[in-house]
């Protein structure tokens, strides 16, 4: 999702950028199929508008070499995407794939495939979404675990950057735990807020190599850090409110 991959057979990240609030009154069935090629991609769509579908070939293939610098990665498998114009549709085949309705506008099913919702943010959720995938072929493991990392890692890399100023709970001193941000995707978004805040936070302390180094540790901050949770915690948060609040 733009948003989740979760572990259990890989559930895909999710995003929660959007999606179906309710069923929609009358159920199609949209068929995808191979509308648009490029050197990494393979777009499928249905009645997505051919502009939109190159535009987001277009974004994706702009962000692919910085993506795999910034995860230090010298290459990936080629990625299908998989692009739903149907609500409906689209929401089915994510009930199938997860057993469960995520609000959800984007999700991968491992490192070379995106699923995603042509909403208004497709490019934006494509990034994010790509990103998710990259991270698997960093460490195929990381999906979700730990959910703060999955998502920091996704939302600093494509540019999600949230305002802290606009965060009423991060002016009145509410800073999320890790541990609360690990929620599940259908109980708790606030990390979609503040990944970025994270992910600057790491790479302005210890360098955008430490980032990288705790998508393979799976989110280790003791080991590769070498604080602990609550003082990276402490520590983020006044980095937050020195840089933004004060």
């Amino acid at each position: 999702m733009r948003g989740v991959l979760t572990g259990c057979a890989i559930l895909a990240a999710l995003s929660c950028s959007g999606g179906a609030t309710g069923p929609s009154p009358v159920t199609q069935t949209e068929t995808l199929e191979l509308r648009w090629q490029s050197e990494h991609f393979r777009i499928f769509a249905g009645a997505t508008p051919d502009a939109i579908v190159r535009a987001t070939a277009d974004r994706l293939e702009s962000e692919f070499a910085r993506i795999l610098a910034a995860l230090e990665l010298s290459s990936v498998p080629g990625v299908t995407v998989r692009i739903w114009q149907d609500e409906a549709t689209y929401t089915a085949e994510l009930v199938r794939y997860f057993g469960v309705r995520y609000q959800a506008t984007g999700y991968v099913t491992g490192p070379a495939e995106l699923r995603l919702l042509a909403t208004p943010e497709l490019g934006q959720d494509a990034v994010h979404e790509f990103v998710h995938a990259a991270s698997l072929a960093v460490n195929p493991s990381l999906a979700n675990n730990p959910r703060w990392l999955w998502e920091t890692v996704a939302v600093y890399e494509s540019g999600e950057r949230v305002d802290p100023r606009q965060l009423d709970y991060l002016r009145h001193g509410a800073f999320p735990t890790l541990q609360q941000l690990n929620a599940d995707p259908n109980a708790a978004t606030q990390i979609y807020q503040v990944g970025f805040l994270l992910g600057e936070f790491v790479v302005a302390r210890w360098g955008h190599a430490a980032l990288v180094s705790l998508v393979r540790a799976n989110g280790d901050v003791s080991g590769v850090l070498g604080v602990s949770a609550s003082a990276f915690e402490a520590a983020w948060r006044a980095f937050v409110e020195t840089r933004y609040l004060s």
